[in-house]
């Protein structure tokens, strides 16, 4: 290269000014690729699972069952483990039979029925004959509203039982840990037979099909970035490294006063789970480019 740069300034550049057009020349060459590098910034961070939970039951008790094991893949509402609900259960039952149970209503539906049959009777014959004294029209009105109203009774005493057996079924509910998401369990925290107090935490799960990477990066740095920008990331996984392109989710609206630095997360996806959360990464970003 010197030497095609050489006789081209020989043919082009007097010779006197040859000494000084081949050092520029050389610098150019060299400061092209230089500059281009320094074009990117290597961020460095770590990363998350997409989602992870310490889970617990709002309830006290003993453990019957679990059904599942660590590193398990579970579904969403998927049932983990219970707690002894034998009593539970039994309240659930009574309370159905007590909803369920139509004779009171039934026979006092029938009885409004067979009143207002009588009464409607009684006040033809009073408006037509006469025969049927005032008195005892009136007395049959009565009785025929507080048939009515004793039915009304037992319609709102059935609906409130209906409540009181929903209630007892989410009692029963509450004695059961279920997964509010799709993932796998990383760890159990309790045994059979142990006993939980109130919301103790008794399950680690995560869903790794998607990851966060996260980084603090300085307030410049920061502001070359945005909300659904892509970049790529260089992740390990293993003796490897894997790129991944990954979007800005997050950008801290504040600086943390003590480092100086603001908090980002970029989001890739995962669904093999080779990236395993908590390993450390680079993300790329071209200076300068938003």
């Amino acid at each position: 290269m010197k030497q095609l740069i050489a006789e081209y300034l020989a043919h082009r550049v007097p010779t006197r000014l040859i000494g000084y057009a081949l050092p520029v020349m050389l610098f150019i060459l060299v400061w092209l690729p230089l500059n281009s590098q320094a074009q990117q910034l290597s961020i460095t961070g770590f990363t998350e699972p997409y989602l992870d939970a310490m889970l617990g039951i709002s309830a006290t008790g003993r453990v019957a069952r679990i059904h599942l094991t660590e590193g398990t893949t579970v579904e969403i509402g998927q049932v983990i483990l219970e707690l002894d609900q034998q009593l539970e259960k039994l309240e659930v039952q009574r309370r159905k039979l007590l909803w369920t149970s139509k004779s009171e209503v039934k026979s006092a539906a029938r009885q409004v029925k067979t009143l207002k049959s009588h009464l409607k009777s009684t006040k033809e014959l009073y408006k037509t004959t006469g025969s049927v004294p005032r008195e005892e029209m009136e007395n049959q009105e009565l009785e025929h509203a507080l048939a009515i109203n004793e039915l009304r009774r037992l319609e709102n005493a059935e609906k409130r039982e209906q409540i009181e057996y929903g209630i007892a079924n989410q009692q029963l509910s509450r004695r059961s840990l279920r997964a509010p998401f799709s993932g796998q369990i990383a760890e159990l925290l309790i045994n059979v037979g142990e006993n939980c107090e109130f919301d103790t935490p008794l399950v680690h799960l995560v869903n790794t099909s998607r990851g966060y990477f996260v980084a603090n990066v300085e307030l410049s740095v920061s502001e070359q970035l945005a909300r659904g920008q892509t970049v790529e990331l260089q992740l390990q996984s293993g003796l490897e490294t894997v790129s991944r392109k990954a979007e800005i989710v997050f950008i801290s609206p504040v600086v943390d006063p003590a480092s100086g630095l603001r908090k980002i997360k970029a989001q890739f996806d995962n669904p093999n789970g080779k990236i395993i959360p908590g390993v450390a990464g680079v993300m790329i970003l071209e200076a300068g480019k938003q």
